[in-house]
């Protein structure tokens, strides 16, 4: 070939023309220099940089036939035999190359990955070593024997020579990429997302650093800030694992719309994996759509019959919509027919206690305790049990090893004050309310606690706390009631009806009625007040209290006859009833 012609391939070349320069080469070799071994290997170089490998294998294999101890070719025709994947080829013909040209470090840097291709990492790390020595400042192999050091779990090896590596070439994306994963692996995490942020850095368009960091996130229950990471690495690229990863720290970092529109398009991806639907459930039941995570759950009990983990999920959802005797039936056929344990038993007992079957949630606590027997809620609540059957002594037993146990658990404490009060031990319930309410600031033990502080006469007290418990939440219909019962007592009567009269309207009670009846007739509001006894009077005719007021509201409406003939009757019930005689000689 003519300097000439040479030349301006090469410039070709140079230039990236590769399919001109390929051109040109043909048309020279086939014009009657099927021998030029020069001429040939330039046309194989071409190929190899249009990735036409098998062209460029047989180029390589030609020039070998001319010249058989071409280094170049040779290095060439491994690397070809490596992009066809033909591994063991490729393998023969580095160690080929390296026996004749010793310093070839190029072919060491491809050995070793083969090496670490076929799982043979030591023969990595001894080949990367001798090549070491003969080009000591080149970073490559310190980072092939740290990356084959990670692969073999000797973590503490592979750090000192990626550590090596990066001061050789320190802008080298990967191995901080390989040196966080060995980091991680003998767990310094903050070292390891170190390294990781390093790589995105050098590299931001690197999705797996990005993947990396958020998965440490991840571990370390750091779920917002895992999730912004595998947002980054997904929107780089649309992995499914990565979107796994995200919607799983969604969920536990509280953005449920978002995990629950992830969750969707897995499931929807991934029909037989229950898992994502599960997760789909339990969004929709953290956004109380109660009613789209039944269906859920339904269906995937009815593709997995005896999934206690499935009956106990449904079961919950059951409870939150106040399907009790769903739930019931859930724990009776699955739950229970397995070996439960105690977290599942107490559900159970919570659940008998919800649907008044005392009976049934007393034995269950009982096994729960036999189970745990530190498990101070389960003895809070089996005294509870007790106090409502008016097991004073048995009840006390409970309340005090709960406190035992744990004497700062706001429950515990809360429960025991109301035992306290209960039994009417109004000074010890005031010691219990104060701590509960030093514990946590719960409306509802504002509200209890104000009312033991009437039984102490300390109604200025009692009146702070029901007012706080109102701002709390103004439109609780027990707090309403008890504001009323504290008003009433306090003789603050226009209070007292506004509060009853809003309580009334949620909850229509018989004990409501009669003390808003009690408070018309304080207010001389009479006709109210008689309208509301004559009601109660309907459904519990010989009840003296009742009509011992009504006979007091046809006194004060003058309505003489009318009051005798009710207070006739109440004598006629109770003819020992003073209070009744008095009234009859007052106003005969």
């Amino acid at each position: 070939m003519a300097m000439g012609e040479l030349d301006i391939i090469k410039d070709l070349i140079s230039e990236k023309s590769y399919n001109e320069a390929k051109s040109q080469l043909e048309s020279y070799i086939t014009q009657g220099h099927e021998k030029d071994s020069e001429a040939i290997k330039l046309r194989g170089l071409v190929n190899v940089n249009l990735e036409q490998y098998s062209e460029a294998k047989k180029d390589f294999e030609t020039v070998l036939k001319l010249a058989p101890s071409d280094a170049t070719a040779l290095f060439y025709l491994a690397s070809c035999q490596d992009k066809l994947g033909n591994i063991g080829e490729a393998e023969k013909y580095y160690t080929k190359l390296l026996e004749i040209r010793e310093n070839y470090i190029d072919a060491y840097k491809d050995l070793c990955i083969i090496y670490m291709k076929t799982n043979r990492e030591l023969d990595a790390i001894a080949l990367a070593e001798k090549a070491r020595e003969l080009a000591p400042n080149d970073y490559t192999f310190d980072y092939l024997i740290g990356t084959a050091n990670v692969t073999l779990k000797h973590y503490n090896t592979a750090i000192e020579h990626l550590e090596k590596a990066l001061a050789l070439n320190p802008s080298h994306f990967q191995i901080y990429n390989n040196l966080g994963t060995a980091y991680l692996l003998i767990g310094q995490r903050d070292k390891a997302i170190d390294c990781y942020k390093k790589a995105v850095k050098i590299k931001p368009d690197d999705a797996v650093s990005y993947y990396n960091i958020g998965s440490i996130y991840q571990i370390q229950n750091k779920h917002s800030q895992a999730c912004d990471y595998f947002e980054k690495a997904y929107n780089i690229e649309n992995k499914e694992n990565y979107l796994v990863s995200l919607a799983l720290s969604e969920l536990k970092a509280g953005r449920i719309e978002a995990a629950a529109k992830h969750y969707k398009a897995l499931a929807l991806l991934h029909p037989e994996k229950d898992s994502f639907q599960y997760n789909l459930a339990s969004c929709y039941e953290a956004l109380k759509n109660y009613e789209q995570a039944i269906a859920i759950m339904k269906q995937l009990l009815s593709r997995n019959p005896k999934s206690i983990t499935m009956a106990q999920k449904l079961a919950g959802l059951y409870i939150e919509i106040r399907q009790f005797r769903q739930a019931k039936d859930l724990y009776d056929s699955i739950i229970l027919k397995g070996a439960p344990s105690a977290q599942s038993l107490y559900q159970y007992a919570i659940l008998s206690t919800q649907l008044y079957d005392t009976g049934t949630a007393e034995k269950i606590f009982k096994r729960v305790l036999k189970m745990e027997p530190d498990n101070a809620t389960a003895h809070k609540d089996l005294g509870v049990i007790y106090l409502n059957q008016r097991l004073f002594d048995y009840a006390d037993e409970e309340f005090n090893k709960a406190l035992k146990l744990e004497p700062d658990n706001f429950d515990v404490v809360f429960e025991y004050a109301n035992y306290m009060y209960a039994i009417s031990n109004y000074d010890k319930a005031d010691v219990y309310y104060t701590k509960a309410l030093e514990l946590e600031d719960d409306v509802v033990a504002k509200a209890l606690s104000a009312m033991n502080k009437v039984e102490l006469n300390d109604l200025e007290s009692a009146k702070s706390l029901i007012e706080s418990a109102l701002h709390d939440q103004p439109e609780h219909e027990y707090i309403q009631f008890l504001a009323g019962r504290i008003y009433y007592s306090m003789k603050e009567y226009e209070l007292a009806k506004i509060n009853l009269i809003k309580s009334l309207e949620q909850n229509p009670d018989i004990e409501t009625k009669n003390l808003l009846a009690l408070t018309y007739y304080e207010l001389g509001e009479y006709d109210k007040a008689l309208n509301i006894f004559n009601a109660l009077l309907e459904k519990s005719s010989k009840n003296i209290s009742l009509l011992l007021n009504k006979a007091k509201c046809y006194e004060k409406l003058e309505d003489t006859d009318n009051a005798l003939k009710v207070l006739d009757k109440l004598t006629d019930i109770f003819p020992e009833c003073e209070e009744a005689h008095e009234i009859i000689r007052r106003i005969s």
